[in-house]
């Protein structure tokens, strides 16, 4: 039988994480409150581990899991309790009858832990951690909800500006420029109606971020770039928006800039295109 361990000041701050986790089993949990009890150093990492341990919680959104799962979950219990099996014993064969209970051991001596002793357990005690904090951000599906309506709201927003590109086209003195790169990795529509307003929807662009902007530049027969708007990429590549003051013929050029209000476009050219007319 191991030895009941006694942990020093030092082991103590080794497993502070995973005091705060209870990640502990019962003897080394009660060996961090005795030397707590008896300690007369600050252990500040104890109050940092409960910090972190609260903040994980509070991250998960708790919300319905998918239906597929819970069904699955639902038949796997069932056909465990048709084979007499408790759900918690899954994929292992049927307890076996419970043995004569032997003779109390004789309490074993104590063992003091020391800094070294720990550091060879905590690896595989944070891997496993690790590992049910996956799960647990996975089931909760928080982080996942926010980001799925984020690109839901993004392909419809996407969606909403291709539409109305498309019907700004089909009026009378309107022109359309297909804008795209070399590479032909970023598509554009670059609609300009008869009063000059001009409507943008792109794909495949670097998403922006801070003070980054797509600046959207009309140049005409003089061959001078004028900014006409500027509008921002969302995480899936897409990007719609408005701008004024172009002319059919002109070609609409798109450039990324690192902030908006800019007088003369930064090259690279990201994509453009020129405008034609497509409506009588």
């Amino acid at each position: 039988m191991s030895a009941r361990p006694v942990f020093d000041h030092e082991a103590v701050g080794a497993v502070a994480g995973l005091y705060a986790l209870g990640a502990l089993d019962a003897d080394e949990a009660a060996a961090v409150r005795e030397h707590l009890a008896s300690c007369a150093l600050d252990h500040p990492e104890l109050d940092e581990g409960g910090m972190v341990a609260s903040a994980l919680l509070e991250t998960v959104e708790p919300v319905e899991p998918p239906a597929a799962l819970k069904s699955r979950l639902l038949a796997a219990a069932e056909a465990d309790l048709r084979e007499g099996r408790h759900p918690s014993t899954a994929g292992r064969a049927a307890a076996a009858p419970a043995p004569t209970p032997a003779p109390a051991p004789s309490p074993a001596p104590a063992r003091v832990v020391s800094l070294d002793d720990e550091r060879a357990k905590r690896r595989f005690r944070w891997a496993s951690i690790a590992a049910a904090a996956a799960i647990v951000l996975a089931v909760g599906l928080g982080a996942w909800n926010v980001s799925l309506r984020n690109q839901l709201q993004s392909a419809e927003a996407y969606r909403a500006g291709v539409e109305a590109a498309l019907q700004l086209a089909a009026a009378p003195g309107s022109s359309t420029a297909l804008l795209t790169n070399e590479g032909g990795t970023v598509s554009g529509l670059g609609v300009v109606g008869a009063d000059g307003q001009v409507l943008l929807a792109f794909r495949g662009l670097a998403p922006t971020s801070g003070s980054q902007v797509y600046a959207a530049w009309s140049i005409g027969e003089d061959g001078v770039p004028v900014n006409i708007g500027e509008l921002t990429a969302a995480a899936d590549g897409t990007a719609t928006g408005t701008a004024q003051g172009a002319h059919a013929g002109d070609v609409i050029a798109l450039t990324l800039e690192p902030a908006t209000g800019a007088t003369a476009p930064t090259l690279p050219i990201v994509a453009s295109g020129s405008a034609e007319p497509v409506a009588g």
